[in-house]
């Protein structure tokens, strides 16, 4: 409280104090006491106070508390249900790890700005939390035979043995109705939200071009919105843009890393949703560590001078997850000497799949970016089980028999050098 404010809860400070006196209370006890209610009572009804009130209930678990600092248009566009989906400064995890996550995140409150027209103002707030993406790595990477990261993942957050990440967001605040209540702009932030799980998906078909323009869009967006979290949401976002501009500029040299990787057993069968499909095994004979690889099936028809291509499909045979999984699945990289299946469900329309022969070729690639260190080789040509690629499952009533799936491209048009593949049956 400033000014006035200040004068008339000194007012009443006296007042108070003086029926504490009449009482019987002891006046410089009572007064000290009814001063330093007043005051923080004040003190929490400001912006800084609110905000800090809205920390101090989100780690206390009361979400309900928090839920309702927020403004009357953040809580007309979204339940108390939903708020707990998206909590704005709370960590992006699922529920299995919020609680040991936000329990071990440390936040640090500015000075408090009020603006000019006197129904705005911000605090600025400083998060340290755990790196998660590269604790993951760690952790995934350190897990034996049988093991998984998430086995070690508590243990790890209990001893305080993991790495941190420091960055900066900033409370926003509108006064209503006399309360200044936190302005998380929760609708416009989902409109990004929903475009970044688009954009990793152009990651994963290696549109890296497409993915780093829409990455600055949605940063840039983020920074403009004077919205509580969005700032948070920018700082992971540019992790993720730095990473893949790093792959990005590697491209140009990846071409002569692409004859390193081998595909064998290549072979198109029937998957278990009875539609074709190429199965496959891939092996990382060069010395680097990969995120990203890619095959292309490009489909051909005619013979000798004839044969031509009709057709290009792509799919990707490795994808590493740029973010958090919650130890959903094995972040790990696809490390040199190391042999994964592949499978993948073609996408060519039914007649090309019935009158052309696909061939397939590694097409691109994206080596590691992260510091995370690699895991160990503990047997031959493979990691622990479950590090393979997801593949849909061959039918056991496939057709077993195929002769394969060149895994070449014709060298000439002329005969083809490599066997073409034998359709499945049906």
């Amino acid at each position: 409280m400033r000014g006035g404010s200040t004068a008339r809860a000194h007012i009443l400070i006296r007042r108070i104090g003086a029926a504490f006196f009449f009482r019987g209370s002891i006046r410089p006890l009572g007064a000290a006491m009814v001063a330093a209610l007043l005051l923080a009572g004040c003190g929490r009804g400001s912006p800084h106070g609110v905000a800090e009130r809205y920390l101090e209930y989100l780690q206390q678990f009361n979400y309900d508390a928090s839920y309702h600092l927020l403004s009357a248009r953040d809580r007309h566009d979204r339940t108390l249900r939903e708020f707990v989906a998206e909590i704005p400064l709370a960590p992006d995890v699922s529920p299995i790890w919020f609680r040991p996550i936000l329990h071990i995140t440390h936040y640090q409150l500015g000075p408090e700005h009020r603006n000019s027209d006197g129904v705005s103002a911000s605090v600025p707030v400083r998060i340290t939390m755990p790196d998660l993406p590269l604790w993951e790595r760690i952790l995934d990477a350190a897990a034996g035979p049988g093991d998984t990261g998430a086995d070690r993942a508590q243990r790890s957050l209990d001893i305080g043995d993991y790495p941190k990440v420091t960055y900066d967001d900033t409370f926003f605040l509108v006064k209503e109705h006399h309360h200044w209540r936190v302005v998380a702009g929760l609708a416009d932030r989902d409109v990004i939200i929903d475009q970044h799980r688009q954009t990793v998906v152009q990651y994963h078909q290696h549109d890296f071009a497409g993915a780093i323009a829409t990455f600055k869009s949605m940063i840039s967006g983020l920074e403009k919105q004077q919205a509580t979290g969005s700032r948070s949401l920018a700082q992971r976002y540019r992790g993720e843009l730095a990473a893949i501009e790093r792959v990005m500029a590697q491209q140009a040299g990846t071409a002569t890393y692409l004859p390193r990787l081998k595909l064998d057993r290549v072979a198109m069968k029937m998957s278990e949703e009875r539609v074709p499909a190429i199965f496959g095994t891939i092996t990382n004979a060069g010395d680097q560590p990969l995120d990203e690889v890619a095959v292309a099936v490009t489909w051909y028809e005619g013979r000798g001078k004839d044969l031509h291509a009709v057709h290009r499909e792509v799919h990707p045979v490795v994808a590493t997850p740029l973010q958090f999984t919650d130890f959903s699945r094995s972040v790990l990289p696809f490390i040199p000497g190391e042999t994964r299946n592949f499978g993948f469900v073609l996408t060519a329309p039914a007649q090309i799949e019935q009158d052309a022969s696909p061939y397939v070729t590694v097409s691109s690639i994206a080596f590691t970016q992260s510091s995370a260190p690699l895991p160990i080789m503990r047997a031959a040509g493979s990691l622990k089980s479950g590090t393979s690629s997801p593949s849909p499952a061959a039918s056991p009533t496939a057709a077993a028999a195929s002769h394969g799936v060149a895994a070449a491209r014709p060298q000439q048009l002329s005969e083809p050098a490599a066997p073409l593949a034998e359709k499945p049956h049906s």
